[in-house]
């Protein structure tokens, strides 16, 4: 669903979309460097390289590599915003947003919203029928940002992020 995923956006969205590797590592550490707010939300220090980079690697639990893609969108050769996902997880026709990062110095708050509905659209469009993510709850903004995108609080639990237990609110928007 990745390359469809991406192939679908190219045509959808100003930008060019495609699956970030290793080969973009110092652009995916930079985006998410000028995100450190968000990451110190659950990190008791500055995002490192290593730990930025992690995610085109790391998979969710009870996941499969296949299942995990992780989508960069460029103007140009500048990454501006990346996109983690998870399909099919945690069960059929549910797709886990693991992280969407902007470059707010490139992107404003419509563009962000704009560009996050076509991709939840191009989902649906590809049958899925439900997102689903998690905020650390000391997230209000971004806790304000997936609700006017039509996202529900569904739970609250404890997560494990960055080596200590971070207290989440689980989000969950039906496509369908």
């Amino acid at each position: 669903m990745a390359s469809q995923l991406a192939t679908s956006l190219n045509q959808q969205v100003a930008y060019q979309v495609r699956v970030l590797t290793h080969e973009d590592d110092d652009q995916i550490y930079a985006l998410q460097k000028a995100n450190q707010a968000f990451f110190s939300l659950f990190m008791d220090h500055h995002l490192t390289q290593k730990e930025a980079v992690a995610d085109l690697d790391n998979v969710a639990t009870q996941a499969k590599q296949e299942q995990k893609h992780y989508l960069g969108f460029f103007d140009g050769d500048t990454l501006i915003a990346s996109l983690d996902l998870t399909i099919d997880y945690p069960g059929p026709k549910i797709v886990w947003v693991g992280q969407y990062l902007t470059d707010e110095a490139v992107l404003t708050d419509a563009q962000k919203t704009d560009l996050l509905n076509q991709v939840l659209e191009t989902l649906r469009q590809l049958a899925a029928q439900t997102v689903q993510l998690i905020l650390p709850k000391r997230d209000k903004s971004g806790q304000k940002f997936y609700e006017g995108l039509k996202f529900e609080a569904v739970s609250e639990t404890k997560a494990p992020l960055a080596g200590s237990s971070v207290d989440v609110v689980v989000y969950q928007r039906q496509l369908s």
